[in-house]
């Protein structure tokens, strides 16, 4: 008995002694900083809010927006890393001594606690309690993908069925913001601004949804941040690249195809992302017949992220684009040479962001270039029209608290512009026109987000930009505000002016634009200004379904519209300036969780150009525009999603008659032949097309094969095949005369196959 008490107690005091010893054996040893991120498996999104801990010692961080966490003070042992979160997987990961770094990858899954169902809550929530910005929409990749299109996914087309926004016709990517125009809207991937982000006429966006993260979108009233353009701003963000492994997906369809690349860079830190994609029905018509196809476009996204041990991250974008056109005009005969019609235009964009944490304090550094050119000619040497855009940016934001109820973000830039026309003849030896446009714009602005009290939030900024060129200097006050009538409930609203040097020389009134063409402001053009009135209420309904009312008033100053009359021989005479307003009112219920996901967007609007002339309706004067967008599991597991479009008539200048020049023959001594020449009606969209409308469903599958993911998909764009009026033909020929109309896309099926490996 006596040698069992005297082995407990040796055994005990042993114990006790190794317990001691333990923190001072820790600390003892050299210990690190451990620098991790959080990703999820799926898509290699960040995920924050996880909470992160090293159970045996007591360490624990919380990851933040972009997944980064920091521990302090680990020994250089082996130690089990737990993490968990509402939402997602929780899981054990060991870190070895020699780790200095951690990836962690959670699945997600819905926390079910009976009898309700806990995820985690809509981004859309968030900004609701943190931010006072009325007027803006967020979308997410996955939500991007599943809404019906033509051949594939396109971000533009998502943003065209949000409230504020109307689309003219099926042709184009462009689109119209609470009475604007389509070069009033500024649009940026990665914080650079694009041209004309739009392929084959309009029907492709120049955004690859899958090398999309997110897409925000303000319809007015943005802060002090953003200028440059009058009426809204969609800013596209790039994912980075998967940081595990290599990953890689595409899609397959009936016209183009794609393919995307991402993963770490070898003995680095860093991941890249690098996606193309063509269309292929030139080649595949060649292959198959002896007709030709004399176009296609191609273009290509990429991205590198290099993540710093001590926070914040450096990274690079680029981009390039390219639509090419090579059409016999003139068939080549004995005797007579061959006429070819050739064109090609495009983006090209590269941009630099160094994000830097300084303390309490972020620096965010931005520079890029970005620009747009086109060539059009008949060839050899018949007609040539060149346009080359070039923007030079660079831009400097630092993010700082100075107070417990105060966010303050101050910052300047420079945005320098050089933008060329030419237009010669070289068989007939003439220059018709040539033009130069060199803008400079240097811009500063301050931006307070500030907690007034517990049930108001207020927004004031103010930028300045200064414009080389007309050299003049634009002031542009903003505020804005949020005001909680209840945790679900708040009133929002913000008043500011706005300013553009840069326009597009476009004809309004011609329904489709293959593309826009940019000038800048000098003594001559003028730069543009606007005023932006917002007023609405933010409710969510329950956890998952949010309600917006906004109505807006906004002013139209020193904008312009081509000059139909311009004498190529003069230059400064090729617009007319153009003053407007637009009122309306939007409304958005969205449901952002459930198995039934989606929109519905309702519209009131009215849009008013006048000139010295007359007092017209804008041609997107569209009175009631009206999008539902749902997203459910369909028929025979599939993942369906629907769209419902109506818009009421929009306007346009009819004809009323037609001249007739014929030609006196000398030789014959007679009239002979005629050109016929429609005459428009002197009141500028004095009718309108009949309604618009359309129901887009697609259907998707989604099958796990050969270690990857398999996902086809059925389309159905306008499933009912309703005639929407594209344009009216007039025949004078016959008594009295007949009209005929062009009719916007017709019911298009089409399959596909996306994967991911």
């Amino acid at each position: 008995m006596l040698k069992d008490v005297t082995r407990a107690l040796r055994t005990t005091v042993c114990l006790g002694l190794a317990i001691t010893a333990l923190p001072a054996g820790i600390a003892g040893q050299q210990v690190r900083d451990v620098a991790g991120k959080v990703l999820a498996a799926r898509d290699s999104a960040s995920i924050d809010g996880v909470h992160v801990q090293v159970v045996s010692l007591g360490l624990t961080a919380l990851s933040d927006a972009r997944g980064d966490f920091r521990l302090r003070g680990v020994p250089r042992i082996r130690l089990a890393v737990a993490v968990s979160r509402i939402g997602v997987v929780a899981d054990t990961v060991w870190l070895e001594p020699a780790q200095d770094s951690l990836v962690v990858f959670l699945e997600s899954s819905a926390v079910q606690l009976a009898p309700v169902t806990t995820q985690a809550r809509p981004v859309a929530r968030e900004r609701f309690e943190q931010i006072v910005q009325p007027s803006v929409v967020s979308i997410d990749r996955e939500t991007i993908t599943r809404i019906p299109g033509f051949a594939e996914a396109d971000v533009v087309r998502a943003v065209q069925l949000l409230p504020g926004t109307i689309a003219t016709n099926d042709y184009t990517v462009g689109f119209n913001v609470r009475g604007g125009e389509p070069d009033q809207n500024l649009i940026q991937l990665d914080g650079i601004t694009i041209f004309n982000p739009s392929h084959l006429g309009g029907l492709f966006s120049t955004f690859d949804a899958d090398a999309v993260e997110n897409v925000e979108f303000i319809t007015g009233a943005f802060p002090a941040e953003y200028g440059g353009r009058l009426s809204s701003v969609m800013d596209v963000v790039v994912r980075p690249g998967r940081s595990d492994r290599i990953g890689v997906r595409g899609n397959v369809s009936l016209i183009s195809s794609k393919a995307l690349i991402e993963g770490p860079i070898p003995g680095t830190r860093a991941s890249f992302l690098v996606g193309a994609r063509r269309t292929y029905a030139d080649a595949l018509i060649g292959a198959l017949s002896s007709e030709t196809m004399p176009y296609y476009f191609a273009d290509a996204v990429g991205k590198v992220l290099l993540p710093f041990r001590s926070g914040g991250s450096i990274s690079a974008t680029g981009y390039w684009g390219r639509d090419v056109v090579n059409w016999p005009w003139i068939e080549e005969e004995p005797g007579r040479e061959g006429i070819d019609l050739v064109a090609n235009w495009g983006n090209r964009l590269f941009g630099l962001r160094l994000q830097r944490p300084l303390g309490a304090t972020e620096l965010t550094v931005d520079a890029g270039m970005t620009g747009f050119s086109t060539t059009f000619g008949l060839e050899p040497g018949v007609f040539n029209a060149d346009n080359d855009v070039r923007m030079l940016t660079s831009r400097v934001v630092w993010a700082l608290s100075p107070g417990a109820t105060h966010d303050v973000r101050i910052g300047g830039g420079l945005e320098d512009y050089r933008m060329t026309y030419d237009i010669s003849s070289e068989s007939f030896s003439a220059s018709y026109f040539e033009a130069m446009y060199e803008p400079r714009i240097w811009s500063v602005f301050v931006d307070d987000q500030w907690q007034a009290s517990s049930w108001l939030m207020l927004r004031p900024g103010l930028r300045m930009e200064a414009v080389e060129g007309p050299d003049v200097v634009k002031w542009a006050p903003r505020i804005g505000f949020k005001s909680f009538l209840s945790d679900d409930l708040a009133v929002t609203g913000s008043v500011g002016r706005y300013h553009q040097a840069i326009h597009s020389l476009r004809d309004q009134n011609v329904p489709w634009n293959l593309l826009d063409f940019w000038i800048g402001a000098d003594t001559i053009l003028p730069v543009a200004h606007s005023d932006h009135v917002v007023l609405g209420f933010e409710a969510w309904l329950t956890p998952g379904l949010s309600l917006s009312v906004e109505g807006y008033w906004k002013s139209f100053e020193d904008i312009i519209d081509a000059n139909l009359e311009e004498d190529t021989r003069i230059q400064g005479d090729e617009t007319i300036p153009v003053s407007g307003d637009a009122w309306g009112a939007d409304v958005l219920l969205m449901k952002h969780s459930g198995s039934v996901t989606g929109w519905i967007a309702y519209g009131l609007s009215k849009a008013t150009r006048w000139t010295t002339d007359q007092e017209y309706a804008a041609v997107h004067d569209r009175r009631h525009n009206l999008n539902l967008v749902l997203q459910a599991p369909g028929p025979l597991g599939s993942d369906a999603s629907i769209r419902i479009g109506y818009g009421s008539p929009l306007p346009y200048t009819p004809f009323v008659g037609e001249w007739r020049h014929r030609f006196y023959q000398v030789t014959q001594h007679e009239l002979d032949d005629y050109q016929q020449e429609p005459i428009a009606s002197p009141i500028l969209n004095s009718a309108r097309y009949p309604y618009y409308s359309r129901i887009d469903v697609s259907f998707r599958w989604e099958i796990d094969k050969w270690g990857g993911k398999l996902k086809p998909y059925l389309q159905f764009v306008n499933l009912l095949n309703r005639k929407n009026v594209f344009f009216y033909t007039f025949d004078y020929g016959n008594t009295p005369p007949t009209r005929s109309a062009l009719s916007q896309l017709p019911l298009l099926p089409t399959v596909g196959l996306e994967f991911e490996f």
